[in-house]
């Protein structure tokens, strides 16, 4: 499947002009969104300059465990950004909770927006990743160096109020069932 996913994002760019090509990975924590996203950019970059890739993560944008839309606002505002150029943003430092330095990002021909509520900017391809639920807990407790479990339900039911806004799952272009793949 992420084979013809990254076919159907060339072929986008080859039509598109010079505007970047925006596609979001939105789904539940631990459904696989960056694991797909990754796998995505990687073969995208691996086709040469014209598919190179920028990765961006809501998370990163978020500025601590309660402030999800906040992240998806802000990296909304990049992606509109970066249609007209590189873009001066600071991204948010989980482990010390302050702002990292500003940084300059730059326009690539793919920019990949990846995290909880990122289907509700506006794209050219949307893809939703779903799990069970306790298939995707098990996931983050495996992935993460940390242990996030006593804000899992703070962060889920901002994942719910953003679905409920904006039913991201049900505008997605493409809709992928990660349970047989145990990556999150």
């Amino acid at each position: 499947m992420k084979i013809g996913i990254v076919d159907h994002i060339a072929e986008l760019t080859t039509r598109e002009g010079n505007r970047p090509i925006i596609v979001t990975v939105d789904g539940f924590s631990g459904s696989g969104k960056t694991s797909l996203a990754e796998g995505i950019a990687r073969e995208l970059n691996s086709r040469g300059r014209g598919y190179g890739t920028l990765l961006l993560e809501v998370e990163l944008w978020a500025r601590g465990w309660g402030d999800l839309a906040g992240g998806v606002r802000r990296v909304n505002d990049v992606v509109e950004g970066l249609q007209s150029g590189p873009i001066e943003t600071q991204t948010w430092n989980w482990w010390t909770e302050t702002l990292e330095d500003p940084i300059v990002l730059k326009p690539k021909p793919v920019i990949l927006v990846v995290g909880s509520g990122s289907g509700q900017i506006h794209s050219d391809l949307a893809i939703w990743l779903d799990a069970p639920r306790d298939t995707r807990r098990e996931r983050v407790a495996r992935r993460d160096p940390y242990d996030w479990s006593d804000h899992w339900e703070e962060w889920e039911s901002q994942e719910l109020g953003l679905l409920e806004v904006h039913d991201s799952r049900a505008h997605a272009d493409i809709q992928i069932g990660t349970t047989n793949n145990d990556r999150g």
